[in-house]
């Protein structure tokens, strides 16, 4: 009997329909609906922005497309959050947050007399988990990983217990889990660091059984008051938890001199740094990191590398198959000269990848698709605008010539191409160009039935009002189409 990976869906929906249900909801949220190994930060209003872009750029070098990696943010403009996100080598899916991402938390909060914009600390649980089938890493936007923990493979595969970092012995005149101080083991000592979870792990019903016996005190506010702490570590110890000792993961805060290894010795064997109070602050100890080279800092990147975070993935963010390469992207942008105030059509732009390089460039870009996999929200703010719509019914509906238009489709048989062809060939100006990726995918064999480019190719090679050029490799191959008259 054929099976889902997303049993978590089929749990959900198991009393309806459920093949329809659970097909519904991937398309809505794929990236959430995966299952492949993801690491998450949190970023918030702070100083910290050069810390989570090195940590990101840092995390996609050292873990490559082993994982999938995920920016939330809060409170901060589309163009600060492209900037943290211009040294990833890897795709990243970028979601700002609100209190509508966890509601029972809201609501708690709210209940406190805390407003959305005192959250403060609470944010990194908005939302719980933004893979629950998954094995997710939690951290703040001031961690970095340094190299790959001793149980980096186990917890990857789904098969590692519940790791939380933890914190040095306290004294009688530490107080940092506010007054939820009692239900927290003096012993394990948990602190909301760094949380690793394994697949189908869900804490939330902790969190709510805890603020359910000793209720936040109102006016609560989550900038101030240290109860999250509390709530995390009293919540997370009941798991039966592998503490991660300062000595692996240890603070460099900013107004302190030295690293602290808590109980453990000064060694070179940490596999992380917790940069503390760099969201309020300048860290001294980051950026002497960066100067000797021990974390990753990109002193240039053209256009193509800043934008790699929204590059293709495995499948997670809406369809199975490959995105755009940069070496793709750079063919069609190179056919284009001169896109200052141009006018260009991208069909197919998927999560905005050559939307946001057209744009950079200048151009005044109309992207359109199918699915909205994260386009609307990548390309705020910039030159580039995008409709959710079926490209055939976007051409028909549509009266305005473009300079260029850039095409990515998924379904690229004769048949399609003959639809299309009619109404993409009218939308274009007389001297602009129809760049078409998919132009040699025929000759891969798996998809050797998507031959509608290079038959099209074929034909327009005996049309003597077009200028027909193929670009072979790499694959899937491109093809440029100048309309001479």
């Amino acid at each position: 009997m054929k099976t889902t990976p997303n049993r978590w869906l089929e749990e959900k929906f198991r009393k309806f329909d459920l093949r329809d249900r659970v097909d519904r909801a991937l398309e809505r949220d794929p990236f959430s609906a995966g299952t492949r190994p993801v690491i998450r930060w949190i970023k918030g209003d702070g100083l910290d922005d050069v810390v989570t872009q090195a940590a990101i750029g840092h995390a996609t070098r050292l873990f490559g497309d082993r994982v999938d990696y995920c920016l939330l943010t809060q409170g901060i403009s589309p163009d600060r959050a492209r900037e943290v996100l211009a040294w990833a080598t890897q795709p990243v899916e970028w979601r700002p947050i609100s209190g509508a991402d966890n509601p029972w938390l809201q609501e708690t909060l709210n209940n406190a007399g805390c407003a959305e914009d005192d959250f403060g600390y609470w944010w990194k649980w908005f939302p719980d988990r933004v893979r629950p089938q998954a094995p997710e890493w939690i951290l703040d936007g001031d961690m970095v990983i340094l190299k790959e923990p001793p149980w980096f493979a186990q917890w990857a595969s789904g098969k590692d217990r519940l790791r939380v970092s933890q914190i040095q012995k306290l004294t009688n005149d530490d107080h940092i889990y506010g007054r939820y101080e009692e239900l927290v083991d003096p012993e394990i000592r948990l602190y909301s660091g760094l949380i690793s979870l394994p697949p189908r792990l869900s804490y939330l019903e902790g969190f709510k059984k805890i603020l359910n016996q000793l209720p936040l005190l109102a006016p609560h506010n989550g900038k101030r008051d240290m109860c999250e702490q509390g709530v995390v570590a009293a919540t997370f110890q009941e798991f039966d938890p592998i503490p991660i000792p300062l000595e692996e993961f240890p603070f460099a805060r900013g107004y302190d001199m030295e690293m602290d290894f808590g109980d453990g010795e000064v060694n070179d064997e940490y596999w992380g740094i917790h940069f503390g109070n760099a969201f309020v602050m300048k860290n001294v100890h980051f950026h002497a990191k960066q100067d000797l080279g021990q974390i990753v800092k990109v002193k240039d990147s053209d256009l193509f590398l800043r934008f790699r975070w929204l590059s293709g993935g495995n499948g997670q963010w809406g369809f199975a198959g490959w995105g755009m390469s940069e070496e793709i992207a750079r063919i069609m942008v190179g056919e284009l000269p001169d896109l200052s105030f141009k006018r260009v059509l991208e069909i197919g732009t998927s999560r905005g990848y050559l939307a946001a390089i057209l744009s950079a460039h200048g151009a005044l870009v109309t992207a359109i698709d199918v699915s909205d996999r994260g386009a609307k929200k990548n390309l705020e703010g910039l030159s580039a605008f995008f409709h959710q719509s079926d490209a055939l019914e976007f051409l028909k509906k549509q009266q305005p010539f473009y300079d260029y238009i850039c095409v990515d489709l998924h379904g690229n048989s004769w048949k399609n191409w003959q639809k299309i062809w009619p109404w993409l060939s009218s939308r274009i100006r007389t001297g602009g160009k129809i760049v078409i990726n998919n132009a040699t995918l025929d000759s891969i064999p798996e998809w050797a039935h998507e031959s509608g480019v290079r038959e099209l190719a074929e034909v327009l090679s005996l049309d003597e009002n077009w200028k027909v050029t193929i670009h072979p490799l790499p694959l899937p191959g491109v093809l440029v189409l100048e309309l001479l008259s």
